[in-house]
């Protein structure tokens, strides 16, 4: 898959001038989107015009953490600003459960909407239902967490191989190649923890032991109850591996109820880590941070370019969105203190969109 690099904004308007009636004049990205790297693809997505107003799906593997909140309230706001094209957005919750998010799919396919939008509970199970959408001649979208094989229309995300390749080169420096690590995912069986995964046990140094991988389903709560069970059975830990934020916040608060020293962890741009580390990096000289951001806005870009699809333009197949890291050299650009912890920060919604949300 040849990819080419373009920012957000050149992406967006590729190909503009096909939006006639009514899409020509896209809403502008906030500045924290506007200027994000991304690569696409060389393989290329055929859109087929439907009639307008479309009738859009979003299938949402599951709501149980604020990423998903802020990204949903992203959607409806990006749906809002396009309501003359985008007549009905139909959002179903598979409330992490994989058999009911492909019976929400299902259920999409018999209301023969125009396009399905997913983000997957797994990205093996969801396959087959979203090719049979397809075949049915809706358009398929799934962002966020990669499906398995490429029978549906487009795909945006970030790049979990290269999110992992960052973590591997993280624990490398700040171990200096030796030491042990513990990981905590997302949801058991997802795709996008086991591709993060997966390319960071590669990139590991050789003298770098794995003690254990256990699933945190992205919440804090858990992470600490997971965490607590691993610093019992484990009288080092070097390293905390994380896919997500509230999960290295959640095992951070675990080592510090069992008064041990914090470690290198990993995870990305939830505001409770951030305001962790800055409140506790001076006691903890071997606290440090790489939290590899996950753009919440990256459903405003799924919708977008399903909304080119469905007005008969051709996209890139791939679109993988450049994220940012955020370390203890720049985390003061991104943190909120004034905001709850649950915030994620890489987010095109104002502090007074979140304040509104999270109060």
């Amino acid at each position: 898959m040849t990819m080419k690099h373009l920012n957000r904004r050149q992406a967006l308007l590729m190909g503009g001038a096909a939006l006639a009636g009514g899409l020509s004049a896209l809403p502008a990205f906030a500045d924290v989107a506007s200027e994000a790297k991304i690569e696409a693809s060389s393989e290329i997505a055929k859109g087929v015009a439907k009639k307008k107003p479309f009738r859009i799906g979003f299938s949402n593997g599951f709501s149980g953490n604020s990423w998903r909140t802020e990204s949903l309230a992203s959607m409806r706001k990006e749906a809002e600003k396009l309501k003359d094209v985008v007549g009905e957005l139909i959002i179903v919750d598979g409330q992490g459960d994989i058999a009911k998010q492909v019976n929400d799919i299902e259920d999409l396919i018999v209301q023969n909407v125009d396009a399905i939008m997913c983000i997957p509970n797994s990205g093996t199970a969801v396959a087959p239902v979203l090719r049979k959408a397809t075949r049915a001649g809706i358009l398929t979208m799934p962002f966020n967490l990669p499906v398995e094989g490429g029978n549906y229309t487009a795909y945006v995300g970030v790049d979990p191989v290269s999110k992992g390749k960052l973590i591997s080169e993280f624990f490398n420096t700040e171990l200096k190649g030796k030491g042990k690590i513990v990981a905590l995912g997302g949801l058991p069986g997802n795709s996008y923890t086991a591709a993060i995964w997966e390319a960071t046990q590669k990139g590991l140094g050789k003298d770098i032991e794995i003690l254990a991988f256990k699933d945190a389903n992205w919440e804090e709560d858990r992470a600490k109850i997971v965490m607590a069970d691993l610093i019992a059975a484990h009288p080092e830990i070097d390293g905390v591996w994380c896919d997500g934020g509230q999960v290295a916040t959640g095992a951070m608060k675990a080592l510090l109820a069992a008064n041990r020293p914090l470690v290198p962890v990993t995870g990305d741009d939830y505001n409770g880590i951030l305001k962790l580390y800055d409140a506790e990096k001076a006691k903890h000289p071997k606290f440090k941070i790489l939290m590899v951001s996950e753009p919440t806005w990256q459903s405003v870009v799924a919708l977008r370019e399903t909304v080119k699809l469905v007005s008969g333009q051709d996209i890139p197949k791939y679109q993988l969105i450049g994220a940012r890291t955020i370390t203890g050299d720049n985390y003061e650009k991104f943190i909120k203190r004034d905001l709850p912890d649950g915030v994620c920060v890489d987010t095109d919604l104002s502090d007074e969109e979140l304040k509104k949300i999270f109060s």
